[in-house]
């Protein structure tokens, strides 16, 4: 039985999670002793419920811990890898392969384990820039330099780095490696869930969308990449040229106090429901005439995949992953990546009822390159289970 060690920043309801969970239930059905490893429990790890019994859960702190202490933690591991390792009672011996899910300060920690390590990169790589308006700001900007830094150069000591587009692959490259190939094996693996599940849950009764408009949903999350100030100036755009539409944002944390007031102010509150946290988000893509995705950046975008299963269309930006996901435009509609971008896209449809049924008539043809069978059995391949 081979002994793994799997790390995620959490299980929050998110694309990543929703693959780790098909990834960790796997691997214990293939008789795999799995570790999850977390770093701390927490309300907003929805998806945990639907980890196997089978599998280990771990912290990397208690219940409690201060901001402090973890601030402290995340410098020693960081900075004295092996001194935190000990620290958390995470031994080589106990394990015959480490996973680090998703790249982050974390996966510095896992470098001095002398063992088979897998890095996930799930993330466009990129340089960031800071804006310094104090001198507290200027050391924790030289501290956060300094420690991605540090992180980013360990990933060179990961056996191999899996990708999971074209796009992030050559991020990873360009951004690290200042565009050439390192001595190191990376491998494009783009993701894949069951979505059978996802039909099923789809069929959940929610109260019916409006007929007789066009229905756009966003699922997305709190996050500056994901640019739902995008949506918002689109659609007070389209809203001022006299369009009939109504768009959806589910999400957590987006339906926040100076969220409401920025609509109520653009006279869009009839226009934009602001859904907040939904576990089940399948019945209104179901129900929408369009997905759109109006992110800056994204390595993948499963929820593209998983509005294809439901015979939604898309509208996305070209913004990484998502270009593979359509096929350069071929399987959904890939706008600039912009606010302008977003709202020729939406406008294009709402000129255009026909193009609805023509981006949803071939979904399942763009389906057939992300076989969730597929990925089971290259994941298998990859951990050397069969």
């Amino acid at each position: 039985m081979k002994r793994i060690l799997i790390f995620n920043d959490s299980l929050a309801q998110g694309g990543t999670e929703v693959l780790l969970v098909d990834l960790v239930n796997h691997l214990a059905k293939e008789g795999c002793v799995v570790t999850l490893l977390l770093p701390e429990q927490s309300d907003k790890d929805v998806l945990l419920e639907q980890v196997s019994s089978r599998i280990n859960i771990k912290y990397l702190y208690d219940k409690g811990t201060s901001h402090l202490e973890k601030k402290i933690g995340e410098n020693i591991m960081i900075f004295f890898p092996s001194v935190f390792l000990k620290l958390k009672g995470l031994k080589d011996s106990d394990y015959d392969e480490v996973i680090c899910f998703k790249d982050s300060f974390f996966a510095k920690m896992f470098t001095k384990m002398g063992i088979p390590k897998l890095l996930w990169i799930h993330n466009i790589l990129y340089k960031r820039t800071y804006e310094i308006r104090s001198f507290r700001e200027k050391v924790s900007v030289w501290l956060n330099k300094k420690q991605l830094k540090t992180t980013q150069r360990s990933y060179n000591r990961f056996d191999k780095v899996i990708c999971v587009s074209d796009a992030c692959k050559n991020a990873y490259i360009n951004v690290l490696h200042d565009g050439v190939h390192p001595q190191q094996d990376i491998e494009v693996l783009y993701n894949a869930i069951d979505l059978s599940k996802v039909v099923e849950k789809s069929k959940q009764k929610i109260e019916d969308l409006p007929q007789g408009v066009t229905n756009f949903v966003l699922v997305t999350r709190s996050s500056p990449e994901k640019r739902t100030d995008r949506l918002v100036n689109a659609a007070n755009r389209l809203n001022r040229d006299g369009y009939s539409f109504h768009v959806y944002i589910l999400g957590e944390g987006l339906d926040n106090e100076d969220m409401i007031a920025n609509l109520a102010s653009l006279g869009l509150k009839d226009k934009i429901t602001l859904m907040g946290r939904v576990d089940n988000p399948y019945p209104y893509i179901l129900q929408s005439n369009w997905l759109l995705c109006v992110s800056e950046r994204e390595s993948f975008s499963l929820v593209l995949l998983e509005a294809m299963a439901l015979g939604t269309p898309v509208i996305t930006t070209n913004c990484g992953g998502p270009a593979d996901i359509v096929d350069g435009g071929k399987y959904g509609i890939l706008v600039d990546n912009s606010t302008e971008g977003v709202y020729e896209g939406m406008k294009r449809v709402l000129d255009d009822s026909t193009l609805s049924v023509q981006y949803s008539a071939h979904l399942d043809k763009a389906l057939i390159r992300f076989s969730y069978k597929g990925w089971l059995e290259k994941i298998d391949t990859i951990l050397g289970l069969i």
